[in-house]
């Protein structure tokens, strides 16, 4: 029974690892906050680049994995 354990945690934390997103979470001065999501962008630049963008805007982002 000990020797299934293992094996069958690995599988379940890579099954529940690979079904979060990867997110940010941006606070901005003027009182316009947001959140955005890898998927809702055609590629990874795209999305870095609009976290760069609020960045530079003054936005504090931080990543999230929902």
């Amino acid at each position: 029974m000990k020797k299934h354990f293992l094996p069958v945690l690995l599988i379940a934390l890579s099954i529940g690892a690979s079904s979060c997103q990867k997110c940010v979470e941006c606070d901005c001065p003027l009182g316009i906050d947001g959140d955005a999501c890898m998927e809702d962008f055609d590629s990874k630049e795209d999305y870095e680049a609009a976290v760069a963008n609020a960045e530079g805007l003054g936005c504090d982002c931080t990543e999230k994995l929902k």
